[in-house]
């Protein structure tokens, strides 16, 4: 049994769904049939994803001690050899623990509490003996040197270390020294750049014309990203962005409608969360839409459905241009041949593209106001023509090294 951690499919985020159900796809498609994947529910379930069978199991980072999908009391519990409930079970049965954090998340600039889980979660696997593999992933930064130790102990003890951006790679060779083995410690493409598409489901008709090939117009779309909008002002102190991300935004969507009377343009989010909830893309989304008032007449459409991450990979790919800051959206755009412009708010976004070979489609919104922003978009979006010939020579290489990635990681796993 291989089990994977912290790439849980029911966060809202189709991010990390995207590397879930990536992993999971490139596993089964090489023999693994006993896939356990922990996510957020309760005990052991089995879930069935089209022609995949998985098993889910619960295990979350909160306090309530006594309840069996606690991380630490199952990481107490493996360390001292007891296997008493379900995710431990779980844990000391696999051959291999696979780990991806998130994507992003083996970092402490998100907080104490998520570095806690992502450090647990991989000692899971580590204290109970268990082969740990890192799956491509970005590593740091980390503000506190503590914490970078904590780290680096972690990369020392697994059994391989996949990085998805070359800063990453130079952090893993610094830190292991003597200890690194360029067979175990590996530089990779992101998995998601290897997600299938499906065909949505729920889409409403006027939404699915304006997909559709013979649309006759052209067809945008912006990730409005309800980390960066929805509290504005402390986005851009946190992240030291040069401008509030709702104004860059706004900047690029005004800009866009006035360049091209023809466009229509699609606001796209990619985390569902409850209404309220500080992160959620449909929130930001609709705000926008409201400051754009007349102008999103008949021009511009939210897609309010909460689609999966490979439904939104198929609407990414019926797209003639798209611009976001959640990283994961720009990955479905870009590796379906969809020109995109990457909104980036940390150094993982230049990373990722730098290493599909795309660093120039990166706007850098630590450095562009929402003026300058916007008329980067412009240029972009007037260069989408020969973007999109570019980006069709290059997804083949890409989904051929993604492939063969794959393999080596299914390999290492013990398939």
């Amino acid at each position: 049994m291989i089990t994977i951690l912290n790439a849980a499919p029911d966060t809202g985020n189709q991010g990390v769904s995207a590397l879930c159900h990536s992993v999971v796809a490139g596993l089964w498609q090489r023999g693994g049939r006993a896939i356990t994947v922990a996510d957020h529910g309760r005990g052991l379930r089995r879930a069935e994803w089209g022609a995949v069978s998985v098993d889910l199991v619960g295990l979350t980072h909160h306090r309530r001690v006594w309840r069996s999908d606690n991380l630490r009391a199952t990481h107490a519990m493996l360390r001292l050899g007891v296997v008493g409930t379900a995710p431990a079970r779980v844990i000391a049965r696999s051959q291999a623990v696979l780990d991806i954090s998130g994507g992003d998340s083996f970092t402490d600039i998100y907080g104490s509490k998520r570095f806690s889980a992502m450090v647990l979660t991989k000692r899971l696997a580590l204290d109970a003996g268990v082969p740990l593999i890192l799956l491509p992933q970005k590593l740091g930064p980390f503000r506190d040197p503590a914490n970078e130790a904590k780290a680096v102990a972690i990369l020392k003890r697994a059994t391989a270390v996949w990085v998805r951006d070359a800063s990453s790679f130079a952090f893993l060779q610094a830190a292991l020294r003597e200890d690194f083995d360029p067979e175990r410690h590996r530089l990779a493409v992101d998995v998601a750049v290897a997600l299938p598409a499906e065909a949505p489901v729920g889409l409403d008709s006027e939404t699915m014309a304006w997909l559709s090939p013979e649309r006759g117009f052209p067809l945008a779309a912006l990730n409005v990203s309800g980390l960066l909008c929805n509290n504005a002002v402390a986005a851009k102190d946190n992240f030291g962005l040069t401008d509030r991300h709702d104004a860059q935004i706004e900047a690029v969507a005004r800009a866009l409608l006035e360049a091209d009377p023809s466009l229509r343009l699609l606001l796209m989010p990619h985390v569902h969360r409850p209404v309220g909830d500080a992160e959620s893309d449909l929130a930001a989304s609709n705000a926008l839409f409201h400051r754009l008032g007349a102008e999103a007449e008949g021009r511009v459409r939210i897609v309010e459905a909460p689609l999966p991450a490979m439904q939104l990979k198929w609407v990414l790919s019926r797209l003639d241009w798209f611009a976001g800051a959640r990283m994961h959206a720009t990955i479905g755009a870009f590796s379906s041949g969809t020109p995109t412009l990457g909104l980036g708010y940390t150094d993982k976004t230049e990373g990722v593209f730098a290493e599909c070979g795309i660093a120039s489609d990166v706007a850098d919104l630590r450095k562009l106001d929402a003026r300058a922003l916007s008329h980067r978009a412009l240029v972009s979006y007037a260069r989408r023509h020969d973007r999109a010939d570019d980006l069709a020579k290059r997804v083949v290489a890409l989904r051929t090294r993604a492939t063969k990635e794959m393999e080596e990681i299914a390999r290492q796993a013990g398939l």
